[in-house]
């Protein structure tokens, strides 16, 4: 992508004049890319995915324009959209840029932990209107390609020479753990029946911005889901970026308010995102980028992570109940 394309269609789409634009290397989304955008006036983030959905960003204008504050305003289109479509399909978008850090790098304060369990409770309180919450998915998009994935995976792993150091240690790190792997593949619990509100679908602390306040960005995995869909992440199992004592989980719990967990609904996103994270990191150490980080990450989750906890019995209680 270059930049003068990219001037091009930020100034004929959404009527802005660029002065200056740099790009972010943030986050594991491989389908993205980000970029810092100036004008004379003010500067925005300015992102080309092809991830997600479109409702990923009509759930967020919503939550901002009901004055939601934490959650980004996206920026109209001269013809009052939010996005318009360039590429192979990809929807470039803008927001305000936040100068502020991310949480995954600086972590949260006891009272950030409280304020951002306020947050995730007004979005999951919200009330969407009608043909919002009937476009909204109901099941994870990344979900829906794993199976495909996995069995690639399976067969490469255990049939196929490896091509690399990197893919042999894969393949061992595969095989000591293949009774965890094949639970996750086939023993899904049964999917909760339980009461669906706007979920973020992917509330770490990767997805979380800091400045004087809380930003909650990155809404291509929006879902209509059980409010444990998003409070999954913050029951353990998410390393740090997630609550790691249990001081700051208390916070987080002391902001989201009571709420009676369904333990079989934690059970089940757990289940979905553990298969997620293993076999989408898995597929990253062969294909790339950043290989030997994406094995790192893979024996996390096998060993102390998600998956690791996917397998045991503990849900995780009742927030405040």
């Amino acid at each position: 992508m270059g930049d003068t394309l990219l001037r091009r269609w930020v100034l004929e789409d959404f009527g802005l004049d660029v002065v200056e634009l740099s790009p972010v290397a943030h986050g594991a989304d491989l389908a993205a890319q980000v970029w810092r955008a100036t004008t004379a006036t003010n500067t925005y983030a300015v992102k080309w995915s092809g991830a997600g959905t479109n409702t990923g960003h009509q759930a967020a204008a919503f939550l901002a324009d009901s004055g939601l504050r934490g959650i980004p305003e996206m920026i109209r289109t001269t013809e009052g959209g939010l996005w318009t479509f360039h590429g192979k399909k990809k929807r470039l978008t803008i927001t305000p840029w936040i100068d502020g850090v991310r949480a995954a790098d600086s972590g949260l304060t006891s009272e950030q932990w409280t304020e951002y369990g306020v947050l995730i409770r007004r979005v999951h309180d919200a009330e969407p209107p009608h043909r919002l919450r009937d476009a909204l998915p109901k099941h994870s998009h990344i979900d829906a390609r794993v199976p495909a994935v996995a069995e690639k995976l399976e067969a490469r792993l255990t049939t196929q020479a490896p091509e690399d150091e990197l893919e042999e240690e894969l393949g061992a790190v595969w095989k000591q753990h293949e009774d965890t792997i094949a639970n996750l593949r086939t023993a899904r619990p049964p999917e909760p029946s339980g009461p669906r509100v706007i979920c973020h679908g992917d509330p770490h602390l990767g997805n979380v911005l800091v400045d004087d306040h809380l930003h909650l960005i990155d809404w291509d995995d929006v879902i209509l889901a059980p409010r444990e869909q998003d409070l999954m992440f913050m029951l353990g199992g998410m390393g740090d970026v997630g609550p790691t004592t249990a001081e700051h989980l208390d916070a987080f719990l002391a902001g989201y308010g009571p709420h009676p967990i369904d333990d079989e609904a934690v059970r089940y996103y757990r289940h979905v995102r553990a298969l997620e994270d293993v076999v989408t990191w898995a597929d990253q150490v062969i294909t790339g980028p950043d290989n030997a980080n994406a094995l790192s990450v893979v024996k996390g989750i096998l060993t102390k992570g998600l998956a690791a906890l996917a397998m045991g019995s503990d849900p995780g209680g009742d927030l405040g109940a």
